[in-house]
């Protein structure tokens, strides 16, 4: 379900205020109870005051810090790309990831989120992959979509663009989990497949801003995301250390 404007600026403060991770922000969350109740509490000067683990200069950091965040016009760019924020309280904020030790705690989303409902299985891979990783990504991803399975990935050349359009041919739903802002779609080329994603059922997803290109350090984080919403990870062909191989060590070790 969309929340309101006043409440995804809120989200956009708190998540965007200098120095807070992810799990800074689930920590104020469960202290204060919801995100207005940790800008109101910033702005009064009473931030964790209950809490003895957060000493005064970092209470008082942090209050700094959520008070200077501002937003530009994140929401604007999202509603005209039709796109839309799902922070980790909303009802369609998928279960499986918000069960994980790290997740998320905003979502910016475009697409069919309804397609996460359903089971999800990563199919991840190298990028500089041979004729028999294309087709072995293709064969799983269309048997996979054909069982109404939700296939998910990262968008990037190779195995994981080879998946997603196998599962659109299929006639299923795939899931991009971008390593950028969802203005900026990488790389770029694949822009037309991430426009199909979309009208054909799918959803693209991205825990960054709207605007923030792409940065190597980006691409790791994320990963954590494509194993966390599915129930398998399915590695096709990668080198022992790639992303494909870190994602597949992320779903045995922290995602059960």
């Amino acid at each position: 379900m969309a929340i309101d404007v006043s409440e995804g600026r809120d989200w956009l403060r708190l998540v965007g205020a200098a120095g807070l991770g992810p799990h800074t922000v689930r920590r104020l969350l469960n202290l204060h109870g919801d995100v207005s109740a940790v800008i109101a509490a910033a702005e009064s000067g009473t931030l964790a005051a209950e809490d003895p683990e957060f000493d005064p200069r970092t209470r008082l950091l942090l209050e700094k810090a959520i008070c200077a965040s501002c937003p530009e016009d994140e929401q604007s760019r999202l509603s005209l790309m039709g796109g839309q924020l799902l922070p980790m309280s909303d009802t369609d904020y998928p279960a499986a990831l918000l069960a994980t030790p790290d997740p998320p705690p905003l979502l910016r989303v475009a697409g069919q989120v309804e397609c996460l409902r359903e089971t999800c299985v990563a199919i991840v891979g190298t990028r500089r992959c041979s004729c028999v990783g294309l087709q072995q990504a293709d064969r799983f991803a269309s048997s996979l979509a054909s069982a109404g399975i939700t296939v998910v990935s990262g968008g990037a050349r190779g195995i994981d663009i080879a998946a997603h359009r196998a599962a659109m041919r299929a006639g299923g739903a795939t899931a991009v989990v971008l390593g950028s802002g969802l203005c900026h779609p990488y790389p770029p080329e694949h822009g037309r497949v991430f426009d199909e994603v979309r009208s054909l059922g799918g959803v693209l997803i991205s825990e960054l801003p709207v605007g923030q290109p792409p940065r190597p350090g980006q691409f790791p984080r994320r990963n954590r995301i494509i194993s966390g919403l599915s129930a398998g990870t399915l590695v096709i062909e990668a080198p022992r250390r790639s992303g494909a191989m870190l994602t597949a060590r992320m779903a045995v070790e922290s995602h059960g």
